[in-house]
């Protein structure tokens, strides 16, 4: 687990404190403060507090534990009650659905404080997503806001390695929900 963290860009987990705390897996994964994002249930959420300085948020409703690197590979749990029964992993293309279910919950989940999530997208982003979103294509895009339509192309491809999409149709279901 610690060399795929130490040679990982980015790391997401979900995490549960369902069958008790495993200290370690969170101290572990907490260590990639900048490249690092946190989805936890409401009581682990509470024994974390500001301790940590990973991004993190909280889960609504009960989730299975998972840990995904860079989208090519994803650890899971045999028994999410028992962490030290085993664990599958997983490696691409397998792992990029797990990346992409990360990603819609953490657009569902609430910021330790109890408010909806910041998403995070500049506001020259959030005007190209509305118009996309909206039913304008890359050259009307780029004609209303001022720019050139390889500038609207290039703004996208950002959002889909952002979001781990690989289409601008399931791009668009995630800013959907980003953006409600």
């Amino acid at each position: 687990m610690e060399n795929l963290v130490v040679r990982s860009a980015s790391v997401r987990g979900v995490l549960s404190s369902q069958g008790g705390v495993d200290h370690a897996l969170l101290q572990l994964v907490t260590s990639t403060v900048e490249r690092g994002r946190l989805l936890l249930d409401g009581d682990l959420a509470r024994h974390v507090g500001s301790t940590h300085q990973v991004p993190a948020r909280v889960l609504a409703r009960p989730a299975r534990c998972m840990l995904v690197f860079d989208d090519r590979t994803a650890v899971l749990p045999l028994d999410a009650s028992d962490l030290n029964a085993g664990a599958m992993l997983l490696r691409s293309p397998l792992a990029v659905t797990y990346g992409e279910l990360f990603e819609l919950m953490w657009s569902d989940a609430r910021t330790p404080d109890g408010t909806p999530g910041d998403t995070g997208l500049s506001s020259r982003e959030t005007k190209v997503i509305g118009l996309l979103l909206d039913g304008a294509t890359d050259h009307q895009v780029a004609a209303r806001l001022g720019m050139s339509s390889r500038t609207v192309r290039s703004v996208v491809a950002q959002l889909q390695q952002r979001y781990g999409t690989r289409s601008r149709m399931a791009l668009g279901f995630q800013l959907a929900r980003v953006t409600d």
